[in-house]
């Protein structure tokens, strides 16, 4: 019986030894992933679209200095 046990202890130490080179590199992943447990899955679709959101919203800022800028270039010039 306790053979059995011993064997069944090796088994499952094999079967964790090969996770083992994996999980030595993913416990840097275990960092980003943190933060999807914070908030699952279903809400990334709602990440994609609140980050075009702020791309948009950056964008708008972009353009919105690209033309103060123009413009106190032409009233310098002017």
């Amino acid at each position: 019986g306790d053979d059995v046990h011993e064997h069944v202890v090796e088994e499952v130490a094999t079967d964790v030894v090969p996770p083992t080179p994996t999980s030595s590199s993913p416990s840097s992943p275990v960092i980003p992933s943190s933060s999807p447990h914070q908030s699952p899955y279903p809400p990334q679709p709602q990440d994609a679209v609140g980050s075009s959101h702020l791309f948009q919203q950056v964008l708008d800022t972009c353009s919105a200095l690209v033309l103060r800028v123009e413009g106190l270039e032409n009233a310098n010039a002017a």
